[in-house]
């Protein structure tokens, strides 16, 4: 769910023409992160990403969000 709503995003918001996809595991770690080369900026939570970051919270896990060049969304989960 938190691919598809950082997706989502994406392609709603950011006026991106580029977006990457990247999805590891490290440690005891799984890291996913959506980056993209749109407008960025420091924009307020809505509630898809208000609501994402509660359930990775939930779950243990910390999300990052940059919007220096672009926007970088970080999710990190325990595994």
């Amino acid at each position: 769910m938190a691919l598809r709503e950082a997706v989502t995003n994406v392609v709603r918001h950011s006026q991106a023409t580029v977006c990457r996809l990247n999805l590891q595991q490290s440690g005891s770690w799984c890291e996913l992160e959506v980056a993209d080369n749109g407008q960025g900026g420091a924009i307020e939570e809505g509630n898809g990403l208000s609501g994402m970051r509660q359930r990775v919270e939930a779950l243990g896990g910390v999300l990052e969000r940059t919007g220096s060049a672009g926007t970088l969304l970080r999710i990190r989960v325990p595994v």
